[in-house]
């Protein structure tokens, strides 16, 4: 099963989970780097962002989203890579 876990970089290349981890994580990754957080956002906790997140996915703007169709979607995927 793969997991997501927002972490920070210090300048010496270690890395810092913002959240507390309940396992021991090993194997591979893939390594995404986000935009540094502004000033202002530097205060903000991880719980933070996770009750915005909540907020978001329970919103009558995210329950009223356009959906797309998967085959119209992976049709246009393929039309990318072959272009």
């Amino acid at each position: 099963m793969l997991q997501t876990i927002e972490v920070e970089i210090d300048a010496s290349g270690h890395i810092h989970p913002l959240e507390p981890l309940y396992f021991t994580p090993f194997g591979r990754a893939y390594l995404t780097l986000l935009p540094a957080v502004a000033a202002s956002n530097a205060n903000q906790s991880a719980s933070g962002s996770a009750a915005q997140a909540l907020k978001l996915l329970t919103s009558l703007r995210f329950a009223k989203r356009p959906v797309a169709d998967l085959d119209e979607v992976q049709q246009r995927i393929n039309n990318l890579r072959n272009e």
